[in-house]
């Protein structure tokens, strides 16, 4: 089992000298051989701030507001429009992302200021399986999926800490759901998702309902029941999440958790440096617990070859997924490490958008959540309880539970 801190502190040390040394190099790379990577769209790390002895402190939003400006006066020297930046980054790097030709990357990765250039991509092509739209309403007699009963049954949450979903966004008036969208933010900017935190996909919504669906008369309810849920909006549909919207996401957590948080990333990419070194910054500067997806195998089935999921440290969890016969699901990456648990992730029901509940088929997306509620009933403290039949790399991955 690989879930004790030393394990995770041993790994920890390479993934840094990988992550944080490797990526580092003094001429910058703009990387297009992945076939996701996105059309004349970068993100820029920078060694430094350029202009006028500049300091990122303040509120979340007065560092936003400098390194816009920052950002700004570094491409207009190249004679480039402000309108190109697009994400800015204050707490797990430092940089942005922008629309550029290869033309002008070549004139900005000239600035001694810039670090490493990349080409920003898609995190994923491949959409949730969804098998039914279920109709409960707020009539319904509320039921205990299996996924919440498998992993030791829901709690009432009466903590102040919450979960962070970074995600498609949060259905914001759910019946079954308590949204602070006050606390939230939007990083899609362009598109229909652009116009709200609100989840018109259902994949963010169904997380958090795993997560902390009320314990009331209806609908479902989760693990750490009624608990606050936050939503991060970093794609309008699962597919449109990128890698500059991830990180900006992630960054915007940096910048505004507290220690005992939890934050839900459901989401991943094959090989995705920038996001492995943005998920481990982010366990660095904020004591908070984090649940990751290993993966499916759409494309891979290495957990190792999967980003974010394939970081280790402390407080970082990585979910593989099984079913209700605690079998490993065949859509699951395998790994040790960097999976410290398996949790339900076949046929789950839970919350949708539009105050529905439908059942998603199978993935690590509702694995994580099921970490996540976890980590935010127990602070942080998840159980073994048996472990799986059936995985893949013949090691078997200890089943996730809320209790001894």
């Amino acid at each position: 089992m690989f879930t004790n801190l030393l394990s995770k502190t041993a790994s920890i040390l390479f993934v840094c000298a990988i992550l944080l040394f490797g990526c580092r190099s003094s001429n910058p790379v703009t990387d297009l051989t992945t076939p996701l990577a996105i059309k004349d769209q970068y993100i820029v790390t920078l060694k430094e701030l350029p202009f006028g002895n500049a300091r990122l402190s303040g509120t979340y939003e007065d560092r936003v507001s400098v390194m816009r400006q920052q950002a700004t006066r570094l491409l207009s020297q190249i004679k480039l429009k402000p309108a190109l930046v697009e994400q800015v980054y204050t707490s797990v790097m430092t940089g942005f992302s922008a629309r550029l030709t290869a033309e002008q990357v070549e004139q900005l990765r000239q600035s001694p200021y810039v670090a490493r250039i990349e080409s920003d991509r898609l995190m994923v092509t491949t959409e949730p399986t969804r098998i039914d739209e279920a109709g409960a309403r707020s009539s319904a007699k509320q039921e205990v999926p299996w996924g919440i009963t498998a992993v030791g049954g829901p709690t009432s949450y009466t903590g102040n800490n919450v979960a962070w979903i970074v995600d498609t966004g949060i259905d914001l008036d759910h019946p079954d759901l308590n949204v602070n969208a006050s606390r939230g933010k939007n990083f899609v900017t362009s598109g229909q998702g652009s116009t709200s935190l609100d989840d018109n996909h259902g994949h963010g919504t169904h997380m958090a309902g795993i997560i902390a669906a009320k314990n009331n008369t209806y609908g479902v309810v989760g693990i750490a029941a009624g608990a606050t849920v936050i939503p991060v909006k970093v794609g309008h549909r699962f597919t449109d999440i990128t890698l500059s919207t991830f990180i900006a996401g992630i960054d915007f957590v940096a910048a505004n958790a507290k220690a005992g948080d939890v934050v839900n990333l459901s989401v991943g990419s094959e090989n995705a440096a920038p996001a492995d070194e943005a998920v481990l910054r982010l366990a660095q500067s904020v004591n908070v617990f984090i649940a990751i997806s290993a993966g499916n195998t759409y494309n891979v089935t290495d957990a190792n070859l999967f980003s974010p999921g394939r970081v280790n440290g402390p407080n970082i969890f990585t979910a593989s997924a099984h079913d209700n016969k605690g079998v490993f699901a065949k859509v699951s990456c395998s790994g040790n490490p960097p999976i410290d648990f398996a949790a339900p992730g076949v046929s789950i029901k839970s919350t949708v958008h539009n105050g529905n509940y439908t059942f998603f088929s199978e993935g690590t997306s509702m694995a994580t959540a099921h970490l996540s509620g976890i980590l935010l009933a127990n602070g942080g403290k998840i159980y073994g309880k048996g472990f799986v039949t059936g995985d893949r790399d013949g090691k078997p991955d200890p089943k996730a539970s809320r209790v001894p």
